[in-house]
Formats: structure tokens, C-alpha cells, sequence
């Protein structure tokens, strides 16, 4: 994984002022389509067939987390649904109108996190860091 160096004004914290910090070089997002081309290569399903999957997968995850379920994707991690609420002072005031918004969380596998953690790391040279 690439980091480049970069200055930034910190306004919190003990000592606040100019500091230099690694940022990371994001690469390009892969999408569905790439992704399966991808998959192809290391199997003997097609593309289409893949691209087929791929969107079941999203469409049924999808159904699952509205209806209040989590999905566990074995070695990978947990999505689940992450709702905002607001708290009120009684069990009558709880309504629809008391839940903001519902997202989605996930939880990664150990495993998933592990294989972060120990992902090389390289920092980049250059002459002056950017802002």
C-alpha cells in the first residue's frame, strides 16, 4: 500500500500547529465489471455468469439488511444494519419519526483485519510534501 508525505495545520491535540503525516495514494475503484474480469482469470465461470453473481449478491444483501437481517460473508467480515436514533423521554414518544436514518455497518472478520494490519507499507519520496 502506497503513502505519500503531506503537511497539515492540526488545530486539536496538546500540540496544535504544522505537522507532516503519511496519506494514503488511493488507487483507482474497481468496479463490478473489472471485478469480475478479474475473477474470470482465477476460475472457470464467464464474465456474464460472474456479473450475474455479483449482482444477486448486492440484490439479496440488500433485501436481507431491510428486512433487519446481518449478512456474513465467510473471511471477509459483516454487514449489518446501523440505525440513528434519537432517544425521548417516554415509551409513548417512540415513533417512526424518532429513527433518523438507517444505514449499513460493517464488521470485519478477524482474519480480513489481520491481512490489513500486516499489508506492506511503502512512503513515497518526494522533494516537498504536499498540502
Amino acid at each position: 500500500m502506497k503513502f505519500r508525505k503531506v503537511k497539515r495545520r492540526i488545530v486539536v491535540g496538546t500540540t496544535p500547529g504544522i505537522k507532516f503525516l503519511a496519506q494514503i495514494v488511493k488507487g483507482e475503484t474497481i468496479n463490478f465489471k473489472t471485478m469480475a474480469e478479474m475473477m474470470v482469470t482465477s476460475s472457470t465461470v464467464s464474465k456474464g455468469d460472474t456479473l450475474n453473481v455479483l449482482d444477486s449478491l448486492i440484490t439479496q444483501t440488500l433485501f436481507m439488511l431491510e428486512a433487519g437481517h446481518s449478512v456474513k460473508y465467510d473471511g471477509f467480515g459483516t454487514f449489518y444494519p446501523r440505525p440513528k436514533v434519537k432517544a425521548v423521554d417516554t415509551i409513548e414518544d417512540v415513533t417512526a419519526d424518532t429513527v433518523k436514518n438507517v444505514g449499513i455497518g460493517f464488521l470485519p472478520e478477524i482474519d480480513a483485519r489481520k491481512k490489513m494490519k500486516s499489508v506492506p507499507i511503502h512512503i513515497e519520496d518526494n522533494e516537498t510534501p504536499t498540502t
